[in-house]
């Protein structure tokens, strides 16, 4: 880049900004950091010494009803501004069946084309706009934003020498044209712009010798900042037309006391090259090639390590031990498609689930030094569960296991009936009736039954005390609405005493992430609960998020619909952590897991105080179903330290 030193800045006291942020929807998730996006960045955007565009000048347009409440302000913008137009849209995008960008707005539903507005609207408003501004600036934080790119051509292409000196147009985007952005759930920015906040307020500490920073050099900060992220995330995108991303646009004042500075050119460097050096050792392995796991002693993040800023868990040790030759069966019974974990209270001894392909119960060991090292082992013969009358089932899909209070019994909660049953650990028969369910637990065509036969009873847990139980269902019943896959489930809680009867009590209804499934549930006491989260989606592979969940004054949903507008009726629950944001330490990743840390998660148990370094932690333990499918998923074992409250 030639040097800039003389070129005038783009002048805030002559130009307009625009901030559109749609933060709640109808149809779709809610985006609650989206809100912050629009209110933080105007801030800085007014702030002199960042950029300085007056209060007069700048437009915060929150949650637009109508395409025309989106688009008005921008045309009070383009006649009010002299030297440069910056529009800036956080929400929701979508590819619509003209496989076009479309901005959503607070009704938009996918598919409705006309619900939303197309990105060739705002793009033909802005590009009227080029007899009376000089330069147009766009900035979108949706997914699939890189659509856009392209979309603002129209000048034509000039020397390089000249681009600085006329007028152009900049887009800067989030992500390419096929991925989706970033929106962590309890952060206080998308991903994306807190990244872009960070630079407007810290400037480039690298390079405190610059007076301002041009939009390229905004993007490349961006750029390396994401880089370094792990897991990755979206890179993001920018076109420059006629050398606007060229000029000098906000002040560069470097902040080095309490920020995370950027790492400088060397340090990127240094980064990149042991990323290099990860990919070149997958590469070894020829393209195609299933990954299995291995370690490799140089592989960077390794465990232990906090799972997240905040420090709530730390991942100890992951081990695929039981998926090793030799150590996969037991007597020529395969030890496979674990789905629930219990802890026995003797030690590091815990029971297994098997929930299909078998009705085992499988007693296995975690290891001599659990949780901090894992090496599970089982080393007792296989239990098959039984009828009252001592026969096979003829199917059974365990899913949630509880060992009662005596240790002599278990329960066990099946997909497929669904039932509760309990069942007799010496002989593996069934002890009496199974507990009683609600009519809606049952799919159809079973009277009164709501459920989805293929998402049904999955999760089952005991307060320590034995006099509440927790049943929590996979997936919605039919007519309990969500938005856009984040699910309406429900938990029915049982009152009694352990070993003898139960009967229902109050019912849950439980919100789960977008693309998420509750797969699993732990009773802190008879208020708190843990809860364990996942999904799957082609590509991304799986995700596994743990929360804590307060049922303290939550309303009894038992005969009520979980409908769109209700959001009253759901239980409280805060991100524990998110199983992405652990050290995936050495580990290889797998076919359909680009993570390597991720597997299909189904069990999770909760182990006594800890001592030691972890002092007034709890340890957590989290079991992996392989499906049967060895090559291409593991029996895996996870052990974290959990800061509960």
């Amino acid at each position: 880049m030639g040097d800039t030193a003389s070129v005038p800045r783009i002048d805030p006291a002559r130009s307009t900004c625009v901030l559109i942020g749609v933060d709640t929807y109808e149809s779709l998730p809610d985006l609650r950091s989206v809100r912050r996006n629009v209110e933080d960045l105007g801030r800085a955007l007014g702030d002199p010494g960042i950029w300085g565009v007056p209060d007069d000048r700048r437009w915060v347009v929150p949650n637009p009803r109508t395409p025309g409440e989106l688009t008005g302000p921008i045309r009070e913008a383009v006649e009010k501004a002299e030297d440069t137009i910056l529009v800036y849209y956080a929400g929701h995008g979508l590819l619509e069946l003209d496989d076009e960008l479309h901005l959503a707005l607070p009704a938009s539903k996918h598919g409705w084309g006309e619900t939303s507005l197309a990105f060739s609207v705002l793009r033909g408003l802005l590009l009227e706009a080029r007899g009376s501004v000089k330069r147009r600036v766009v900035v979108l934080d949706c997914c699939y934003s890189g659509k856009a790119l392209g979309e603002m051509d129209g000048e034509e292409t000039v020397p390089r020498r000249r681009q600085i000196e006329i007028e152009g147009s900049y887009v800067l985007t989030s992500t390419t044209e096929r991925e989706r952005a970033h929106a962590p759930l309890l952060k206080t920015h998308t991903a994306f712009t807190g990244a872009l906040l960070d630079i407007l307020q810290q400037g480039d500490p690298g390079h405190g010798e610059r007076e301002t920073l041009t939009l390229n050099q905004i993007y490349r900060l961006l750029k390396d900042s994401f880089a370094i992220r792990q897991p990755p995330l979206p890179a993001p995108q920018a076109q420059d037309q006629n050398g606007v991303g060229d000029l000098p646009f906000i002040r560069n004042r470097p902040r080095p006391a309490n920020h995370v500075p950027i790492p400088s050119r060397w340090s990127r460097l240094r980064l990149l090259l042991a990323g290099a050096g990860i990919l070149l050792t997958g590469a070894g392995l020829g393209v195609g090639t299933t990954l299995g796991w291995e370690r490799h002693a140089s592989q960077p993040r390794d465990f232990p390590g906090s799972c997240g800023s905040q420090d709530r868990a730390v991942l100890l040790d992951v081990s695929d031990r039981l998926d090793e030759s030799g150590t996969n069966e037991y007597n020529g019974t395969a030890i496979e498609q674990l789905s629930a974990l219990a802890l026995t209270g003797e030690g590091t001894e815990a029971i297994a689930v098997r929930d299909q392909g078998g009705t085992h119960v499988f007693r296995l060991t975690l290891g001599r030094e659990a949780p901090h090292t894992l090496r599970p082992e089982v080393r007792h013969q296989p239990r098959t569960l039984y009828t009252p009358e001592g026969r096979d089932f003829p199917k059974f899909d365990g899913e949630g296991l509880v060992i009662e209070r005596d240790g002599r019994t278990i329960l066990v909660s099946e997909e497929r009936g669904p039932s509760i049953r309990r069942f007799r650990l010496s002989d593996g028969r069934q002890l009496g009736e199974p507990l009683p369910l609600p009519k809606v637990f049952r799919p159809p065509p079973a009277p009164g039954g709501r459920a989805d036969g293929t998402r049904n009873l999955e999760s089952l847990t005991a307060t320590p005390d034995g006099k509440h139980l927790f049943a929590g269902m996979e997936g919605p019943l039919l007519g309990d609405d969500g938005k856009s896959g984040a699910h309406r489930v429900r938990i029915q809680s049982y009152r009694g005493e352990s070993g003898s009867h139960y009967t229902p009590s109050i019912q849950y209804g439980y919100p789960t992430d977008q693309g998420y499934y509750l797969t699993e549930l732990i009773a802190v006491d008879d208020t708190r609960l843990l809860a364990l989260e996942r999904g799957y989606m082609n590509g991304l592979g799986s995700g596994v998020r743990v929360y804590k969940v307060d049922l303290d004054g939550a309303t009894n949903v038992d005969g009520q619909i979980l409908d769109t507008g209700h959001e009253d009726r759901l239980v409280d629950k805060e991100l524990l952590f998110d199983l992405a944001s652990c050290p995936p330490g050495d580990l290889k990743k797998r076919q359909g897991q680009p993570n390597p840390l991720m597997e299909n998660v189904e069990g999770m148990a909760l182990g006594p105080p800890m001592t030691g370094t972890y002092r007034g932690r709890r340890a957590l333990y989290l079991l992996a179903d392989n499906n049967s499918r060895p090559r291409y998923q593991s029996t895996r074992i996870y052990s974290l330290a959990v800061r509960l409250p």
